[in-house]
């Protein structure tokens, strides 16, 4: 068995029994892994007697454990399990059927996802709607190689224009990357102009031209000069202007049509349709997407380079480089300019530079800076990604972008596994009375209050004066007056079960040991990233007060993109990667896929960042919304003596039960013994009860 699957068994372990069981389950799946057409793998009995033995809520649980951790193949295999379980809801049943097909999909089972495709639009029509459905299921019928119900399916959403017109004309647009990658290219180009006709409105045609404009940036050279020839001579109509555009783009790099037809493409107008101008003809297209006309994507980062910062920085920039040199083996050539952010002059720096740097990574960490450029007018001029959690008064989407996990992103995933995972509905909230914990308390208790958790209890204390902080515990833990620590008189449980704190790491190992004073063994202790990073650098780390505790994260070196960007570091001697270095490296490839140029606009930057597919990610992948505001799904983690690792939400679950149970025994013993004091003598106990 290799590492990576022996690591991935220490993430999903709850018990030895289980384990060994999963072990098992593991297995078979890994020796049909690699096989696109076998059918889902049948259990051995004492596989199946285990699944049984479970509860729909348990197996339910355990199929998403799976899903979140990115094992495809033991997803595909619970949530079939799951399906067959009569006691399951329609929402319920309608999720684990998307769930099914999409990780029998990634399983390469694509039988298993088109049965589990079928059954999902049988259940549901509604979700015929949804482009999600229809691209799992062309792209599923592709890797079937099943072009006759790709054809029946392009078909029948040509002719059911009641559908969303984004829905259809994504469709087309994606039909359209398989006929290219075919050689069908006069087809191609004809689906598209029928769409295009067909389109309601002019914001509607805008839409798929943008689209297909970001689908050919990413066609490769040698089909995109094939389309081009078939395109034609230089003209204004849809599809083709596009095409000979995106040949013209690249043409610096390579020749890949006649240079009269290049030049004659060059010559295109911009947005051919102005807002208010009367339609010459309905295939006519209405914007050319701004684009790098060389095709190099000019990016600038801005990082602190030297003081306290400066190896932070450097780490960025590592990475940054390393996707440079990645790209470039592709053959595709990006240029950095790096400007240190401690410089005084770095603004000035900044806006020397071309226009054709349409797209700025940072300022790292640094709110007053982007403030500053916000200020200068520089949001106005380049694409600003900032390497931050909180934008502040600059509006996400509209003003800048951000690439670093939020505020936001770390409560909720903290919610998640609380109220989700592991059932607690009632939380308290322990912060510093500083900028930073009073603003992650806020985030935190309206992520709660969200998703329907009851905050029992909000306290604070002085961050740096240790002594008092035992005083906040007891007032968030509602301790008596004159409380004194009795062994055979335990405290009453406190109405919540999970405390936020937070806090750095260090701060909060002392924070944890005195819940313990006042018997609080059975809380879950949530944090932020900042225990994350703190864990990364510990050594030693006394787990003791953690049995029970979470912090969120967006780097783990053993998820498949954290295995791949240590590879690349490996293979060009950069050392060892970390959340920084990806961070450099995962921004540097997504400018590449973005592609920005001069005249680019924010409706445009959002619609290309809604539009990504497929961006292996080698920290916690990053979507955006139309909106382009940013969520990152990050990882859960737990401290443990060598550092940290994943959460194990059923073996997490399973030690607050039995820590509270102990407690709670604890009570009714208690009680016994008060009565007996009342009754007499003759009515004691004995016996000795341990804590």
């Amino acid at each position: 068995m290799n590492k990576a699957t022996i690591k991935l068994h220490k993430v999903v372990r709850s018990s030895a029994a289980r384990l060994l069981s999963l072990s098992l389950l593991l297995a078979t799946m890994l020796a049909v892994a690699g096989c696109a057409m076998m059918a889902l793998p049948t259990p051995s009995q004492p596989e199946m007697e285990t699944l049984r033995e479970q509860s729909t809520a348990d197996l339910s649980t355990e199929a998403e454990s799976f899903w979140k951790a990115g094992n495809y193949p033991l997803a595909e295999l619970l949530y079939s399990r799951l399906l067959e379980r009569g006691d399951l809801d329609r929402a319920s049943r309608l999720l684990a059927l998307d769930r099914l097909a999409e990780s029998s999909f990634k399983a390469r089972h694509f039988h298993q996802a088109k049965q589990a495709l079928d059954r999902r639009a049988a259940a549901d029509k509604t979700v015929l709607g949804a482009w999600p459905w229809h691209e799992l299921y062309i792209r599923t019928l592709a890797a079937l190689n099943r072009q006759d119900l790709l054809d029946t399916h392009q078909a029948w959403l040509t002719a059911h224009t009641e559908l969303p017109f984004e829905v259809r004309a994504r469709a087309m647009v994606l039909f359209s990357e398989y006929g290219t990658r075919g050689g069908d290219y006069a087809r191609t180009m004809d689906l598209l102009a029928e769409i295009h006709r067909q389109a309601p409105d002019d914001a509607s045609r805008l839409l798929l031209e943008r689209l297909y404009s970001s689908a050919l940036a990413d066609l490769p050279n040698d089909q995109l000069s094939a389309l081009a020839r078939a395109a034609g001579p230089a003209t204004n109509v849809f599809p083709q202007a596009l095409i000979l555009r995106e040949a013209a783009r690249r043409s610096a790099r390579a020749t890949l049509i006649r240079p009269a037809t290049i030049a004659a493409a060059s010559a295109l107008p911009g947005p051919l349709l102005a807002q208010n101008a009367t339609r010459v003809a309905s295939d006519q297209p209405q914007a050319l997407l701004p684009m790098s006309r060389d095709g190099v994507t000019r990016v600038a980062l801005v990082l602190p380079l030297t003081g306290r910062f400066g190896s932070t920085g450097q780490k960025v920039l590592r990475g940054a480089g390393a996707a440079q040199k990645r790209l470039t083996q592709q053959g595709r050539k990006v240029e950095i300019k790096v400007i240190n952010a401690e410089a005084p002059d770095w603004r000035e720096q900044l806006a020397a530079l071309p226009a054709s740097v349409a797209i700025v990574g940072g300022p790292l960490l640094n709110v007053e800076a982007l403030k500053t450029l916000a200020a200068d007018g520089a949001l106005t001029r380049r694409a600003v990604f900032a390497f931050q959690p909180d934008l502040g008064a600059v509006q996400e989407g509209k003003q800048a972008w951000r690439f670093y996990p939020s505020f936001q992103d770390q409560a909720r995933a903290l919610v998640d596994l609380t109220a989700n995972q592991l059932g607690i509905r009632s939380v308290a909230i322990l912060a510093p009375k500083n900028r930073y914990g009073q603003r992650m308390a806020e985030v935190f208790q309206a992520e709660a209050k969200a998703k329907g958790l009851r905050v029992a209890a909000n306290e604070t204390y002085p961050p740096d004066d240790h002594p008092r902080w035992i005083h906040s515990v007891s007032h968030l833990l509602k301790i008596p007056e004159g409380f004194r620590r009795n062994k055979n008189m335990p405290l009453a449980m406190p109405d919540f079960g999970a405390v936020f704190m937070p806090e750095d790491w260090g701060q909060a190992e002392m924070l944890a040991s005195n819940f313990h004073f006042f018997e609080g063994q059975h809380l879950l202790f949530l944090g932020t990233d900042l225990w994350s990073v703190g864990l990364d650098n510990a050594q030693d780390v006394d787990d003791t007060y953690f049995q029970q505790a979470a912090c969120p994260g967006a780097w783990w070196p053993e998820t498949t993109g954290g295995r791949a960007l240590q590879a690349i570091m490996d293979e060009q001697n950069l050392g060892q990667a970390d959340f920084w270095v990806a961070l450099g490296y995962d921004f540097v490839r997504l400018s590449a896929r973005l592609g920005l140029g001069e005249g680019w606009t924010p409706a445009e930057v959002n619609l290309r960042l809604a539009g990504l597919k497929d961006l292996d990610y080698s920290m916690a992948p990053v979507v955006w919304s139309a909106e382009g505001q940013a969520r990152q799904n990050l990882y859960l983690f737990t401290p443990r003596k060598d550092g940290k690792a994943l959460v194990d939400a059923d073996s997490m679950r399973a030690s607050i039960q039995k820590t509270k149970d102990r407690r709670e025994k604890r009570l009714v013993i208690s009680r016994e013994i008060q009565k007996n004091k009342k009754d007499g003598p003759s009515g004691s106990l004995t016996r000795d009860v341990k804590d």
